[in-house]
């Protein structure tokens, strides 16, 4: 089981997300960290659970297409050990060399439905988005021959919220399926990770529950190695 930080950025802050409403998302606590800043929180997310991965979202890239692309060849180049999957909604970002710890996400939605198919995005994982109904121009995911090996399934209404995750919704997607699924929103507590285990989860995308230290890397280099 994969348990995958994941890092909200606005206008180059670490914020919270609350239920998809990026209108209302704000500032971290700076608390937590002593900054706000994401290359200062990936390291120290880094030296406190030595993550494989990290899971990104840039928010003015899905919803302004502005993508900060200096930001993301710095992060990529100061921790070569860590994969990141990075989501700018479907926006290119100009990288000064191939990065071996890059993978791009390609969202639902964003996509206008056909752009899966093409060759590009081979070498991506997709993110098929929900809230409250799947966020696309087409249901994607009824072309499964064209989806990469590697799936998350993306509750935005639970994301930052005391709600639970809709297990029905993932449930519905790894049921007699053999590629990796990936559960983000609503993941509060440990129970819930176990959970996702139980229904065939590959791994899942933690926020809150990372930031408010109720995950231990003792717990999460155990579930790394229980698969």
């Amino acid at each position: 089981m994969d348990i995958i930080p994941v890092l909200d950025i606005l206008n180059n802050n670490v914020v919270k997300a609350i239920k998809g409403d990026r209108t209302k998302y704000e500032p971290i606590n700076y608390k937590l960290y002593n900054s706000i800043e994401p290359i200062e929180i990936i390291y120290q997310l880094s030296k406190r659970y030595s993550p494989n991965i990290i899971y990104i979202a840039d928010l003015d890239a899905i919803s302004q297409k502005t993508v900060d692309h200096k930001l993301f060849n710095s992060i990529l180049n100061m921790f070569p050990k860590i994969e990141f999957w990075i989501d700018t909604g479907m926006n290119e970002i100009n990288l000064i060399k191939k990065f071996k710890n890059y993978i791009p996400i390609f969202c639902s939605e964003n996509s206008k439905g056909f752009d899966l198919k093409e060759s590009k995005n081979k070498d991506c994982i997709c993110s098929l988005d929900f809230n409250g109904n799947f966020l696309g121009s087409k249901p994607i995911y009824k072309h499964k021959r064209y989806l990469p090996e590697k799936i998350i399934i993306m509750d935005l209404l639970q994301v930052g919220s005391d709600d639970k995750f809709n297990y029905n919704i993932a449930k519905k997607f790894i049921r007699n399926d053999k590629k990796d699924y990936y559960i983000a929103g609503g993941i509060k507590k440990v129970l819930d990770i176990k959970k996702a285990k139980k229904i065939g989860a590959k791994g899942v995308l933690v926020s809150s529950i990372l930031h408010q230290n109720k995950l231990t890397k003792l717990f999460i280099q155990k579930e790394k190695t229980s698969l």
